[in-house]
């Protein structure tokens, strides 16, 4: 959990003032808004299934649309095993279905950050500005530019990662500026007292960032164990 701490002064790409977040999330159970077709309606496409341990392929993007971070349907899974875990229900063959989505959700993870998304981080101000974020090669920073070219970028070191705190975590920290965060919003904590704060389009788009970050800082440790 996220606990106060130090004064955090520095900023990796600025203040951390959230906005209310624009993007609705429907709950379960609630229709949403039907609107007509802008132009000429497409067939129903119907979805198909995938194994646990196989990632789906990642949603075809329009001509001219900067791809966004998707969320793969076995998310959902994955977070609903980890409750009955939580309850006590600690089976071999549930904890290895958790093994497996959670390796499918991390391959999906990697294979669209590999290729480059568009996020939103928040500056000084608290105005969401869009970066384009890329996974390296060896996932061990998150590369994110003003441009896809790579001008004016940062890179976000996964092993300078202390936490990734939730909105309700957000509110323990002691910074310099009022972080007011939405549900839709994450701030990673990093060494030299430095953070950043991302916002997403949708609850579940956060958590399943949050978790693929945590993942990712994890392996930072383990690959040092091997090779310090």
């Amino acid at each position: 959990p996220c606990r106060g701490g130090p004064m955090f002064s520095g900023f990796l790409f600025g203040g951390c003032t959230p906005q209310s977040c624009s993007t609705p999330v429907n709950c379960a159970g609630c229709a949403a808004p039907e609107r007509g077709c802008d132009g000429p309606c497409q067939p129903t496409v119907e979805s198909t299934l995938f194994s646990e341990s196989q990632a789906p392929p990642l949603p075809p993007s329009r001509a001219g649309e900067a791809r966004r971070l998707s969320v793969p349907p076995i998310f959902s899974r994955f977070q609903f095993s980890v409750i009955y875990t939580t309850l006590g229900a600690t089976q071999g063959t549930l904890m290895e279905q958790q093994k497996s989505m959670l390796q499918a959700i991390l391959k999906h993870f990697s294979k669209e950050l590999t290729k480059g998304v568009v996020m939103a981080v928040l500056d000084p101000d608290g105005r969401a500005v869009e970066y384009f974020c890329s996974l390296d090669r060896d996932m061990t920073q998150l590369s994110m530019a003003l441009h896809p070219d790579g001008v004016e970028g940062k890179a976000l070191v996964f092993r300078d990662i202390e936490r990734i705190c939730s909105p309700e975590e957000v509110r323990n920290l002691r910074v310099t500026n009022m972080l007011v965060p939405d549900e839709c919003s994450t701030t990673v904590v990093l060494t030299g007292q430095r953070f950043v704060t991302f916002r997403l389009e949708s609850v579940a788009q956060r958590e399943y960032f949050m978790l693929s970050l945590q993942v990712l800082r994890m392996s930072q440790d383990k690959a040092r164990m091997w090779y310090p």
